[in-house]
């Protein structure tokens, strides 16, 4: 028998919003997965253990032909040796458990972003405040038990989360996290939750947000957008082959993965993100960022997958002119013009190769706008640019500061809150710190004007208006 030097307690009661309070043990599924983990482990039964070959289909262990286990959303604790070294997984679900040893740390890295994990201050530490969201807060964690390995956690507090509605969103954004694993997506690493909280551990992106690019008045040759724009086009194709949009793609939401270049962007936030279904009803249905949103989502139409092809259309459009093409002080002006969809293509200077991908990303007639997949066979992404046919945007064209509502609130906190924060002090015991700071929010769903009739911060889904795809 293995010695256990530490085993962290088990819970009897705990508030919980992410368990679902299925079984444990559950019968085979008839639709077989792909394999996408499998080992040989030692596994605790009746006091013994017994060496077995296991493998999973993402969050299902297939036990034996009569028996699978599911690990979605079960509690999982760790057994700990004296060197703070993973040493076996307990998983507990419906009050049944299942412990398992040997290669616990490969097993432990492939199932803790599908389970929920309680002991946050004892696996992490506080580093820096990075920002407030409008319903999270972000921080900056190190690693108690990977070598110090830096994260950033999402932090949700449950107190604000009293509809059902919310607790909806909130799961739907982790059901659709745990589905994607991409090289240009900030992904989810694993999940905990205390009776107050939900962390959301995520890779760490060290480099600059685009907003910050276009703020700070960078102008892009074609070579250097192509740079940008061709990763973010994979990713996103990469979510429509999943069936998944994201729904909220603007400069706030993509980052750099490393500080010292621009080639590695990567999509945050997926909060708005959702499956799609032919039947086009989903929690939020009219939600993302003015300016940035397909007209037909504004329009109330049943809506396909290519909406954030026209996203990162307006993104290729600030990119080439450093304006934005529904730009409007006035915000009911702006949702107007982006209602209607109609680009001023008459000052852009670029290639006539970059002008064609940029009128096929903003084709307002969605039945028309081509795929991500097809927009990657382009020529402006699959043949190097003639030199001679890309045109800099000239110097002496006033740049304008593209300002969204979600702009003004990476609310940096400020030295003084920073050095207050003490790096031994947990992630759970930051809630009082975050209470005796202004909060700022922002806002990824659409103001009230009169051709919309929103009646509450998310729109009510008005299914009878819907207009068919035919």
């Amino acid at each position: 028998m293995i010695n256990i030097t530490k085993l962290i307690k088990q819970r009897q009661q705990y508030s919980t919003i992410l368990e679902d309070n299925s079984k444990l043990f559950i019968k085979p599924i008839d639709e077989q997965d792909e394999i996408t983990f499998r080992g040989e482990f030692l596994i605790q039964k009746n006091g013994k253990l017994k060496k077995k070959y296991i493998q999973f289909q993402q969050h299902i262990l297939v036990y034996s032909k009569n028996k699978h286990i599911n690990l979605l959303n079960a509690t999982l604790l760790l057994h700990i040796t004296s060197l703070n070294e993973i040493e076996g997984l307990k998983f507990i679900k419906s009050g049944t458990s299942l412990d398992i040893y040997n290669n616990a740390i490969e097993l432990y890295h492939y199932v803790r972003k599908y389970c929920v994990q309680r002991d946050i201050p004892e696996r992490y530490k506080i580093t820096s405040i990075l920002y407030y969201g409008s319903n999270a807060t972000f921080l900056q964690l190190e690693s108690t038990l990977q070598n110090k390995a830096v994260y950033v956690a999402k932090i949700y507090e449950k107190q604000n989360y009293t509809t059902q509605d919310q607790i909806s969103g909130l799961k739907k954004e982790v059901q659709i996290l745990r589905q994607l694993n991409h090289s240009y997506i900030s992904n989810l690493v694993e999940i905990y939750e205390n009776d107050d909280q939900i962390f959301l551990i995520m890779e760490e992106l060290k480099g600059e947000c685009l907003q910050a690019l276009l703020e700070s008045s960078q102008q892009f040759n074609e070579n250097q957008i192509k740079q940008i724009m061709k990763p973010l086009f994979e990713c996103v194709a990469y979510l429509h082959n999943n069936n998944i949009f994201h729904r909220d793609i603007k400069p706030q939401n993509i980052k750099f993965r490393q500080s010292d270049n621009q080639i590695e962007p990567c999509l945050i936030d997926f909060s708005l993100a959702d499956n799609w279904n032919k039947n086009g009803r989903y929690l939020f249905t009219r939600c993302g960022s003015v300016g940035y949103v397909a007209p037909e989502v504004l329009q109330d139409k049943k809506y396909i997958l290519n909406i954030d092809v026209y996203s990162l259309g307006v993104i290729l459009y600030i990119l080439v002119t450093q304006k934005h093409p529904f730009e409007d002080l006035d915000q009911n002006k702006k949702i107007l013009k982006n209602y209607n969809g109609k680009v001023d293509y008459t000052q852009v200077q670029c290639s006539q190769i970059l002008l064609d991908l940029m009128r096929k990303c903003l084709e307002v007639d969605f039945t028309l706008r081509p795929s991500c997949k097809e927009i990657l066979n382009h020529p402006f992404f699959s043949n190097r640019i003639p030199k001679l046919l890309s045109f800099k945007i000239k110097d002496q064209r006033k740049s304008t500061i593209i300002k969204t509502p979600r702009n003004q609130n990476f609310n940096i906190a400020t030295e003084e809150s920073m050095n207050s924060l003490s790096q031994s002090k947990s992630p759970s015991s930051f809630v009082s710190q975050r209470h005796s700071l202004a909060l700022q929010k922002q806002k990824t769903v659409f103001p009230e004007i009169n051709i919309l009739q929103g009646k509450s911060k998310y729109f009510k889904t008005r299914y009878s208006q819907y207009e068919s795809l035919n």
